[in-house]
């Protein structure tokens, strides 16, 4: 499942700075690991810099590496927000993971080196797949995604 168009969202246009009218390209697709569901990603760019992925086929691509080779955007820095949800039908049916599972959904808001907004994303993962790792100490304070060691 893929999706790859170019649309007006006034409420994502928003998230990005942009004028609310503002012509967004949206990528819409599902992430397998090991040929299974895993997540359903939904990506918003500026058309005025991305409208050259939407000749990109993206079954077996990285929007990153895209974005940098056909854009020459590179997005360096922003923030993650993780929350827990419980998915609604339509999405366990996409996901194909039973009423019991629980998904994570991730919001990313991502900036290229100018620090102008360019990736607004949405990304729904099945729990009972993925793992959120974090490590801490006195030192550091608490570093989530950190590399975690077994003792």
């Amino acid at each position: 499942m893929c999706a790859l168009d170019q649309r007006a969202d006034g409420v994502v246009a928003a998230r990005l700075e942009l004028e609310e009218s503002t012509p967004l390209v949206y990528l819409e697709r599902l992430r397998l690991a090991d040929e299974e569901p895993l997540a359903v990603d939904r990506v918003w760019l500026p058309a005025s810099v991305a409208r050259p992925l939407l000749d990109i086929d993206f079954t077996r691509t990285s929007l990153y590496d895209e974005l940098e080779r056909h854009c020459a955007i590179r997005i360096c820095g922003g923030w993650e927000r993780i929350r827990a949800i419980v998915p609604g039908r339509g999405e366990r049916i996409l996901l194909d993971c039973p009423e019991s599972t629980a998904l994570f959904a991730i919001d990313r808001l991502g900036h290229d080196s100018d620090r102008r907004l360019v990736e607004w994303r949405q990304t729904l993962v099945r729990a009972d797949r993925f793992t959120v790792a974090a490590a801490f100490s006195g030192d550091d304070g608490y570093r989530l995604g950190a590399p975690v060691r077994s003792f």
